[in-house]
């Protein structure tokens, strides 16, 4: 008697677990067909919006009308995108420097589609060290005015435009010193002058602040005895200012 018991007790707990497995499997299949619908979904939405972002930054690199907002959603979309297209770019022999340099377009071609009116005080110019003649031993991290104008580098010219336009200027040895300078200052605007390495994770790093960046030249290399285009400075602040 006990063992038949026993046994049609093992009968039944096989056919509830032969009821779950079956249920189990339907769970799954559907789970799967759902899974596989919802991966299709996503990656055809992941297509849909690279072929979106690439359209608007075609457009805009070719000097295109392209509205003020579809920069801005645009410009998240590189943004995420940029680590992936970087790696991407590399694999296939494409500099980095060369999608950098498009990041910081992009950038530049949203901030320059809206409108600001600042004060001159409110903007922030950060100069890279190496804008400073190489082998001048006056320091001008701390104090861009300690300059002595010999005009050697384009550090004299900058403490003409500070005095002439009214904004802060400072000359910042790395990304790190950048960083501190913005926080401390608390700008509304910010003029970058950098390589485009230094430019792209100064931008993305300022993600709240306007960041309009200007690429210096490197005729002896980088990070040595670079030059900037000042006039290109100057437009950035007469933008930020609203003048002509």
């Amino acid at each position: 008697m006990e063992a038949k018991r026993y046994l049609t007790t093992i009968g039944i707990l096989l056919g509830i677990l032969t009821v779950l497995l079956g249920v189990v499997n339907v769970f799954i299949a559907n789970l799967t067909q759902v899974f596989s619908t919802l991966v299709n979904v996503i990656t055809f939405l992941i297509i849909l919006t690279i072929v979106f972002s690439t359209v608007i930054t075609y457009r805009v690199i070719k000097d295109k009308e392209v509205s003020s907002k579809l920069m801005s959603i645009n410009f998240k979309i590189v943004s995420i995108l940029f680590p992936i297209v970087t790696y991407v770019a590399s694999l296939i022999g494409i500099s980095k420097n060369e999608i950098r340099i498009i990041f910081i377009k992009l950038n530049n071609k949203y901030i320059y589609s809206k409108k600001y009116n600042l004060n001159s005080e409110d903007i922030l110019i950060l100069i890279p060290h190496c804008v400073q003649k190489n082998s001048c031993k006056l320091k001008v991290t701390n104090e861009i005015t300690n300059c002595k104008q010999c005009g050697l580098c384009n550090i004299g010219d900058l403490v003409q435009l500070k005095e002439k336009a009214n904004v802060n200027i400072f000359v910042a040895t790395g990304g790190t010193l950048a960083r501190k300078i913005i926080m401390d200052n608390r700008p509304k605007a910010v003029i970058a002058v950098a390589c485009e390495r230094d430019l792209t994770a100064g931008v993305q790093d300022t993600s709240k602040i306007p960041v309009l960046g200007v690429f210096n030249k490197r005729p002896n290399g980088p990070c040595v005895d670079t030059s900037i285009d000042i006039k290109e400075v100057e437009e950035a602040i007469n933008f930020f200012t609203s003048k002509k």
